[in-house]
């Protein structure tokens, strides 16, 4: 979402135009799932993908006729044809799609360019509620917006009272998807749920932070670094992170968290460290990990009144990171990142080949039958 918005402000300060396309719901086996999104310029450049590669050359041709007319529209893909030369010749996927296109066209007064613009920037710091009709006999209906708040209590201001009943039902369940609006309305609706991307916060700016800020931004995380050693804390060392923040030793800086902020210890000093942990363990963040051997943790939790007996001690990940066998500052970042990826989207983490209903594991263990023979 932060590389789209980058892309979409390029855009309105050149005077471009652009499409943003969102997966509406998907069957089977697909690259991506509903609510992903990716975007197209009038300058024909890509910014994020929908598949592997599958359809992302046949959405440009819509480009041009989309920004052209201003109206949004829905178009399919199935993958499943075993007959259908352009899609069923090993392109990755072995499923159905569809997908919305909508124009962005900053240029126009009219308020759904502004709406875009605020949804986009609002999702980078707060979880945020998309209601949009994706299709409907009346033309005109179609790509009308609505942002809500999912924290707030007050019933949201929305044009149809059959679109509202429906959305206060499902509000809860947080999960992007398609609804029927029947009755007189006979509208096609598309229910998002948005939160901010993960925020990355290292304190400790050493020279093994700098793969793991590498890697983070990588995936368009925010990043924060902070250090009390103004050498360390630079733009130079650290050109990708969002924040870098120097505090005066023996000093914990204030900082603010979401639902979605990662922190990460590795001063490698351990007093420092142990400020530190006292101080975030009074915050709530999405996933605590302290640098180093589960021994030099214990040791900072039992010389501190502050640390010992604490009933968050449960949330430190110590030592931190998958064991992916890694020796290198780069392999040790990607372990730690794999480890926060998990909590982030609720992975496993098993390898894929052994996820329940996975056929791929099935053929492995007819091979491995085969060659036991």
């Amino acid at each position: 979402m932060i590389a789209i918005y980058q892309e979409m402000q390029r855009c309105k300060c050149n005077g471009l135009k652009g499409v943003i396309g969102t997966i509406l719901s998907t069957e089977g086996s697909t690259y991506q799932k509903a609510g992903a999104k990716c975007f197209i310029s009038e300058d024909g450049l890509l910014t994020g993908l929908l598949s592997g590669g599958c359809v992302e050359g046949d959405l440009k041709e819509y480009v041009h006729e989309i920004i052209a007319t201003g109206f949004p529209r829905i178009v399919h893909y199935d993958f499943q044809d075993e007959g259908d030369i352009v899609w069923g010749l090993g392109l990755g996927c072995n499923g159905k799609m569809n997908i919305f296109l909508e124009p962005y066209l900053p240029d126009q007064n009219c308020g759904k360019p502004t709406i875009i613009d605020t949804f986009f920037s609002a999702v980078q710091m707060k979880p945020v509620h998309r209601i949009t009709i994706v299709d409907s006999l009346d033309t005109s209906l179609l790509g009308t917006t609505w942002l809500v708040d999912p924290a707030s209590k007050d019933i949201p201001d929305i044009r149809f009272n059959e679109i509202l009943h429906d959305y206060l039902v499902k509000r809860h369940t947080k999960k992007n998807g398609l609804s029927f609006i029947g009755g007189n309305l006979n509208l096609l609706v598309f229910y998002e749920y948005t939160t901010p991307p993960p925020h990355l916060i290292i304190y400790g700016a050493g020279p093994d932070a700098m793969p793991l800020v590498r890697m983070a931004k990588l995936l368009h995380w925010q990043i924060t670094v902070l250090d009390y050693r103004t050498s360390f804390a630079s733009k130079q060392n650290f050109p990708d992170a969002d924040d870098i923040i120097v505090y005066p030793a023996g000093k914990v800086p204030e900082i603010t968290i979401n639902q979605n902020s990662y922190i990460i210890l590795m001063t490698h000093n351990f007093i420092q460290d142990q400020m530190i942990l006292e101080d975030v363990l009074k915050m709530d963040p999405a996933y605590l990990g302290v640098l180093g051997p589960r021994k030099r943790t214990d040791e900072l939790i039992r010389t501190s009144q502050l640390l010992s007996g604490n009933p968050k001690l449960y949330q430190i990940h110590t030592p931190i990171g998958l064991d992916l066998g890694s020796k290198t500052p780069e392999e040790i970042a990607l372990s730690i990142l794999a480890e926060i990826m998990v909590t982030y989207r609720g992975g496993t983490a098993s390898r894929l080949t052994e996820v329940k209903g996975d056929t791929s594991f099935c053929l492995q263990k007819e091979r491995e039958a085969i060659l036991n023979q």
